[in-house]
């Protein structure tokens, strides 16, 4: 197993204050880790700091979808669309035991309706280019009964397919992997100044668990902060030196809330496409024994490291839920979750905002990418590091060679079918229920084995973390020995996601 723990941050830091890099990211969600990645496969030296935990902000609050964006194609956004649908087949095929199918299912009782999904499927699907997930079909009101079982009356509809994942894990997994080729990574430490003078030269970095303040030196560096990208291309300003401006990066920041509904809530076992009361769609998604929906899509301007669930918000998507699931109420809502989508801004309604990235190249020695979506993070990695690569040819780098990224593996190796079965066998011999192989091997790839072990040497890492909810005990032991978890919040929030089971979760100090 590889360690990624608070030693390895440790080391990092201690790294970050002593040498120069040819790359400083600033920023942990996706876009950065994947950034991080790219850069240090292809023989670049990197650093990243991130000022709270990975995954902390957007890259963990999405719809926990890989999709193409299926409703793109109604702002003819075909090349988005096409790209979305490339990288969604590239992510099952690095990451099947985190990136997994999940049949959609859209109702709809008359014919008109019928047809018009299925020639927009049709042309989602030829757009795939032959990396389609599985193909849409009609499906009887007896297969819709069949697979959500809580519908209210029967009707008919179109199923096709996406993909399901848990945005936070494959954030962790990215970085992970950027780790193992040697970037130096840390969380919790923030970003107060960008360094030069003219040319961006590295950032004043504080510590934020221990107050330590360093500096790091960096060829380029990059500024992957999402929603908060403004505010640190706003600090280019000081370091481009008089007379240079720093970069303006307009950014039109859009709240997407998930509400979670308790087990036995809302009964289906496949996701839905919902519509709600301003004709856009709420996805219904089932998640081991729950069920969450969302999202919702409104501009915001408010605090951005807590963007708050409102009634106004849960009533939005309620509305979706409770035509199609009668008896289904608020108490029913066990938890919830808030993200902002980094959008680049237009003037427009943030709903037709596009979801491409873009990427500003100005004051010399920074670059910043923003925009873009959880599905593209790989793509818009390797733009950003072509494009780092080209700056770095005049400084005697040009031998870098093309993005590797396509052909790493993110935590599995080989066949998640194939693990899962080996796992089966294992914790079958520690007497644990065979549904725990599975849970295991989605969760950490080929250090289910590692699990295994741990379970082994003190069997109560087996039992149930939480009375009544599936998160192990073994998985508080990995999130900080594997996953750089440093506070109960790494924890709870984004490595188990047991605040998102069950807001009332807490976990006493001693766990």
């Amino acid at each position: 197993m590889l360690t990624f723990s608070a030693q390895t941050r440790a080391a990092s830091l201690a790294r970050m204050a002593e040498d120069a890099f040819d790359v400083l990211v600033i920023g942990g969600g996706i876009t950065g880790a994947g950034i991080a990645l790219d850069a240090a496969a292809r023989g670049l030296s990197v650093a990243l700091v991130e000022k709270d935990d990975f995954a902390a902000g957007t890259s963990g609050r999405s719809s926990r979808l890989v999709h193409g964006g299926l409703r793109y194609l109604e702002h003819g956004e075909l090349g988005l669309v096409r790209e979305s649908l490339r990288e969604r087949g590239t992510l099952y095929r690095l990451a099947p035991h985190l990136v997994r199918p999940v049949p959609m299912y859209m109702l709809a009782d008359d014919l008109r309706h019928r047809a018009t999904y299925r020639a927009g499927l049709t042309v989602y699907e030829a757009l795939a280019a032959g990396r389609n997930i599985g193909y849409h079909q009609a499906a009887s009101a007896d297969q819709v009964a069949a697979a959500i079982p809580g519908l209210g009356g029967r009707t008919r509809g179109v199923r096709y397919f996406e993909c399901q994942t848990d945005d936070a894990r494959l954030t962790i997994e990215v970085a992970r992997t950027a780790h193992a080729y040697g970037a130096q990574l840390a969380n919790h430490a923030r970003v107060t100044a960008l360094l030069g003078a003219g040319r961006v030269t590295g950032a004043a970095v504080t510590d934020e668990l221990t107050g330590e303040r360093f500096e790091v030196r960096a060829t380029v560096v990059v500024n992957a902060t999402g929603v908060w990208a403004a505010e640190v291309a706003a600090l280019a300003g000081r370091a481009a030196g008089a007379g240079r401006a720093g970069t303006e990066v307009s950014l039109s920041p859009s709240k997407g809330v998930h509400l979670v509904f308790a087990p036995g809530a809302v009964r289906t076992t496949a996701a839905m496409v919902a519509p709600a009361a301003d004709g856009r769609f709420v996805f219904i998604v089932p998640w081991e024994d729950r069920v969450y929906a969302g999202t919702t899509d409104t501009p915001y301007d408010g605090d951005l490291s807590q963007p708050e669930v409102t009634d106004a918000d849960r009533d939005y998507i309620l509305s979706a839920v409770t035509p199609l699931f009668p008896g289904v109420t608020r108490r029913d809502v066990v938890a919830s979750w808030a993200g902002l989508r980094p959008l680049l801004g237009g003037g427009a309604k943030t709903a037709d905002l596009s979801r491409k990235h873009k990427i500003f190249d100005e004051p010399p020695g920074l670059f910043t990418i923003t925009g873009g979506k959880l599905t593209t993070y790989r793509a818009m990695a390797q733009d950003l590091v072509d494009r780092v690569a080209a700056d770095l040819g005049g400084a005697g780098a040009s031998g870098l060679g093309p993005s590797r990224t396509s052909d790493i593996p993110l935590g599995l190796h080989g066949s998640a079918v194939t693990a899962v079965e080996l796992a089966r066998d294992e914790v079958t011999r520690l007497g644990l229920p065979s549904r725990v192989a599975a849970r295991l091997v989605q969760r950490y790839g080929d250090d289910w084995r590692e699990a295994v072990r741990l379970i082994r040497a003190d069997p109560s890492l087996g039992e149930p973390a939480v009375a009544g909810l599936r998160v192990l005990g073994v998985e508080l032991a990995l999130a900080r020995s594997r996953e750089m978890a440093l506070t109960e919040e790494d924890v709870l929030v984004r490595r188990t996601r047991l605040t998102t089971r069950d807001a009332s979760v807490r976990l006493t100090p001693s766990a």
